[in-house]
């Protein structure tokens, strides 16, 4: 009766593991069979397998050790079990329940590790198909990128020496063009300095010309200024003369008065203008002298002068002052 309580307890144990492993097994089954379409096998880590067979094999041995080491006892009889004697069955009973529990906890996680496992290497392998096709459609785009870039050399290539060609056509025909202007620019040097030359001929001529003309005309000046001067010899007299006959006044002047005026004449002899530049201190006697001045209207001996000579003219006659004086006018 001592072996029969252990005994189902090691069988029931065992039920629980190969049920667990039973049930593993139909999870994993089912969830290969839900993986896609292009997945065809379950991948399992030996390794891992192996370790995990490995424990099943320690957990047996434990269980079979622990039953090895319980004491044989007759099992009590049915008077004798009285609450305080069934407590260290129902502990063992306990005892037994918990490492059942444990057992399975350890084959679930197991199986966890099993799936993790499983998982990524699935992700380790798609990674690496995934590298795979990555390199080689690198290999593939470097190979397009060699390809264009010989096409693009050899294009290059063929536009460099259309270019050279062009450039050697191109310089040909600006030397051609350069000598055919060297020469057309030596003519016109040639051209130009000929006519720079009579230019300067010309203005030579001119200039001599001018001068031969400005010298006769000095010549000529000089002779009218000389006969203008001849001509206004006396001229002075002459002026006062006229002035002096024409100034009268009804009123007596103190001695010593004086009045300055400039007279501005025209080249005809005729009076253009009178002004007072000095007064004598008596308004009468200055009018009086104003008076003297326009009633001689004109000379007609500086308009004599004036047509021998304009130069003299502007010289001496054109403008000029007098005094006037109750005695008489003075230049």
């Amino acid at each position: 009766m001592s072996y029969i309580l252990p005994t189902i307890l090691a069988v029931i144990l065992h039920l629980l593991l190969a049920s667990s492993f039973i049930i593993s097994q139909m999870m994993d089954l089912k969830q290969s069979r839900e993986m896609p379409r292009h997945i065809q096998a379950q991948l399992y880590d030996i390794k891992a397998l192996s370790t995990a067979t490995q424990k099943k094999k320690t957990m047996a041995k434990d269980a079979d050790l622990v039953k090895q080491k319980e004491p044989k006892k007759t099992p009590p009889k049915k008077s004798d079990l009285t609450p305080e004697k069934s407590q260290p069955v129902q502990k063992k009973q306990d005892e037994s329940k918990q490492q059942a529990d444990k057992a399975r906890q350890l084959l679930k996680k197991d199986k966890a590790e099993q799936r993790k496992l499983a998982q990524q290497k699935l992700k380790k392998d798609l990674q690496k198909k995934k590298n795979q096709s990555a390199k080689q459609r690198k290999i593939e785009s470097e190979r397009k990128l060699a390809a264009q870039k010989k096409t693009a050399k050899e294009q290059a290539l063929k536009k460099q020496q259309r270019q050279k060609a062009a450039a050697d056509k191109k310089l040909a025909k600006q030397q051609a063009a350069k000598k055919a202007a060297a020469a057309k620019k030596r003519k016109e040097l040639a051209l130009a300095k000929q006519k720079k030359q009579a230019k300067k001929r010309a203005q030579t001529e001119k200039a001599r010309v001018k001068a031969l003309r400005k010298q006769m005309a000095d010549e000529e000046r000089y002779a009218a200024d000389l006969v203008a001067k001849e001509m206004a010899s006396g001229i002075d007299v002459y002026i006062k003369r006229i002035l002096d006959g024409n100034l009268s006044y009804n009123f007596t002047v103190r001695k010593g008065t004086k009045a300055v005026l400039r007279i501005r004449l025209l080249s005809s002899g005729r009076v253009a203008g009178v002004e007072l530049l000095e007064s004598s201190g008596n308004p009468s006697f200055d009018r009086a002298a104003e008076q003297a001045v326009w009633k001689s209207e004109t000379f007609p001996k500086v308009a004599d002068v004036a047509k021998a000579s304009p130069e003299y003219f502007n010289r001496e006659l054109r403008t000029f002052t007098i005094l006037f004086e109750p005695a008489g006018t003075r230049w």
